[in-house]
């Protein structure tokens, strides 16, 4: 591990894959800090072949990353040259929720009453990302 890991470790800021260091350091410039970064792919930009290899979870083939700070969530799928990258600010999800009980790793958020599903490569990155939202939400 590293300097800078161990850094990151301490101060509760999640191990950064690859793929995501050039999001990741623009992100940083505008002062948001990831709290989570989650491998997931939006049911809207996912083929069957993507969201059932999502769906088991296969970690070898990573097509789009949840990243969420204390003011967005960022859907971001990357790129050789670029990452397209979706933003919403956190306060303008009205309401998450699972679907069909962890059996396909899916949560579903509705911003300003359009739905989204979101399917998470490992169970338990969802179950964490349900959990920020509900506690950010119950706070406000």
């Amino acid at each position: 591990m590293t300097e800078q890991q161990a850094q990151d470790a301490e101060s509760g800021v999640p191990e950064i894959p690859g793929k995501l260091k050039r999001t990741v350091k623009k992100l940083a410039a505008a002062g948001e800090v990831p709290v989570q970064i989650a491998p997931a792919i939006l049911r809207s930009q996912a083929s069957e072949q993507m969201l059932a290899i999502a769906r088991i979870g296969m970690m070898d083939k990573i097509l789009g990353y949840l990243v969420t700070t204390q003011k967005n969530v960022h859907f971001v799928r990357p790129g050789f040259a670029w990452d397209k990258v979706q933003t919403v600010p956190l306060d303008m999800i009205d309401r998450v929720e699972y679907v069909d009980e962890f059996h396909t790793n899916t949560l579903k958020i509705k911003v300003e009453g359009k739905a989204e599903s979101i399917i998470f490569y490992e169970d338990l990155d969802g179950i964490e990302f349900y959990q920020y939202i509900k506690d950010k939400k119950w706070k406000n």
